[in-house]
């Protein structure tokens, strides 16, 4: 007889689940493994940067160390989107500064065209010159550096540095309360877009939303290519923030993204932001990942601060889903340090979780039979004091519901089917173990049974509560709960 169970590190890791931003620090299987034992449950790609071959190479070793381990790790793929972005700049070395801009001179930019200079920098693609007014902010490099538009012409703004520094190649450039006008589509994330779908990723970030039909864009643009991936809608414009319950209703899960979101609005509007966000996915049951900035001064210290180390807490006691590493484990000195702190940081936040409160916010908001099991299969499970949930599941949205009523114990998915284990990575307390079709439902539950036993979860005589779909096989419909005393007969010698 086979042995379904987990690695005893997954088995004991937080449920909130950890993203982790893949980059030179982390580049090599041996590193992708280490971050899998310390608690990565996803694997997040940046295509605006790096080439193509070095994003397949990534891919390759992550799904690699995936199945060595026995994990179910996702790909999270984040698109450039409609981001303006400088033009080539001389590259600063020794004997060359480069192009430094000092507090009260003039530069000017321009849509498109050639290297930068001293006095002119160029932005891709074209359409920001046109949508940006007399008087406009603007901000590079997430405002690093920071301009004032003294006058606007048809083709050039004149501006004045209000804050100095050196102007390097490919940094964003925006205007904060300024919509792009450009389509979602440039020619830059369509390549991405292609791209996402050639390697099959799990998760695709849509970076610079500005409202639910880009969302639908994107959705279009994959379903004509026949794949359909989660759409993780990222939250860091102010359009996107007017636009909020659209786009979270139009996509799969939501990110919020504070780095760009605390450009874009007054930084002190930022964890209002946060709390509205994930209440929000809270509500409608979708995936929420608090990020950017949870751990960055781990970029350069083995040891994270303490208002970092409460702001993870504090994301979770809001309700977040999943928490997300950048430049920490990307191109920090401790990726591996960063990921395992998190996780501490996480368990104990947990312990803290004001589970209920959580589950009467989906409860407002779920509707159907579906959700009805759901919602009673985490009662049930505390009420008779079952140790783990079952969810058998073919498309994982069994799962997905009854993780969205936040249960005080382990969610254990059981499908046949990788992929559907990969798409539940981003969900909160999800355990996945891939198993063999049964055929009967009595056959669903002993396996269940041997699940529950096999994995250390649950022991001989406890209860674990399972909830499925009939008939088996039929994607997206739950409707049975049941009470297991373990073992099943089946299973009984």
């Amino acid at each position: 007889m086979p042995t379904y169970t987990a690695p005893d590190y997954v088995l004991k890791r937080p449920r909130t689940r950890i993203v982790c931003t893949l980059g030179p620090a982390t580049a090599t299987a041996e590193r992708i493994e280490e971050l899998i034992h310390a608690g990565m449950s996803v694997a997040r790609l940046n295509l605006s940067h790096g080439k193509p071959i070095e994003h397949t190479e990534s891919i390759a070793l992550v799904r690699a160390a995936a199945d060595k381990t026995g994990v179910a790790v996702a790909v999270l793929a984040d698109l450039p989107g409609p981001k303006h972005r400088l033009g080539p700049a001389p590259e600063p070395d020794d004997d060359d500064p480069g192009i430094v801009l000092t507090v009260g001179q003039k530069f000017t930019l321009k849509d498109g065209g050639d290297d930068s200079t001293s006095d002119v920098a160029y932005v891709h693609p074209p359409g920001f010159v046109s949508s940006t007014p007399t008087g406009a902010s603007v901000l590079i490099a997430d405002g690093v550096i920071q301009l004032k538009v003294v006058e606007a012409r048809r083709d050039e703004l004149e501006c004045e540095v209000t804050v100095g520094g050196k102007i390097l190649s490919d940094k964003a450039v925006s205007a904060p309360g300024h919509a792009s006008r450009i389509s979602y589509l440039t020619v830059e994330t369509a390549r991405a877009l292609e791209e996402a779908a050639t390697e099959h990723v799990d998760y695709v970030g849509i970076s610079y939303i500005r409202s639910a039909a880009d969302v639908r864009l994107v959705r279009d643009f994959f379903a004509a290519r026949d794949f359909h991936p989660q759409l993780i809608a990222k939250i860091e414009l102010a359009e996107a923030m007017e636009d909020l319950n659209a786009i979270i209703d139009a996509s799969d899960g939501v990110m919020v993204a504070r780095g760009d979101l605390g450009v874009e609005l007054p930084v002190a509007l930022v964890p209002g932001s946060q709390k509205k966000i994930i209440r929000r996915a809270n509500h409608v049951g979708k995936v929420v990942i608090t990020a950017t900035q949870m751990m960055e001064s781990m970029i350069k210290s083995p040891v994270p601060t303490r208002a970092e180390v409460t702001d993870i807490a504090n994301a979770i006691l809001d309700g977040t889903d999943a928490i997300m590493l950048s430049g920490e484990t990307s191109m920090g000195e401790f990726p591996i340090e960063a990921t395992s702190t998190m996780a501490e940081v996480a368990l104990e936040a947990e312990k803290l979780l004001d589970r209920e409160e959580i589950a009467n916010r989906r409860r407002k908001g779920a509707q159907g039979l579906d959700s009805a099991i759901a919602d009673a299969a985490v009662s049930t499970a505390d009420r008779v004091d079952a140790k783990v949930i079952l969810a058998f599941t073919e498309s994982g949205s069994t799962a997905e519901r009854v993780a969205g009523f936040r249960p005080g114990v382990p969610v254990v998915v059981i499908t046949p089917d990788t992929a559907v284990g990969r798409g539940l990575a981003l969900r909160w307390g999800v355990i996945v173990i891939t198993a063999p079709r049964p055929n009967s439902i009595d056959e669903m539950f002993s396996q269940g049974s041997q699940v529950a036993l096999d994995s250390g979860l649950a022991k001989l005589r406890e209860r674990a509560v399972a909830v499925i779909g009939v008939p088996i096989g039929v994607h997206g419909s739950t409707n049975l709960l049941r009470v297991i005393d373990l073992p099943e007969p089946a299973q009984a010698n």
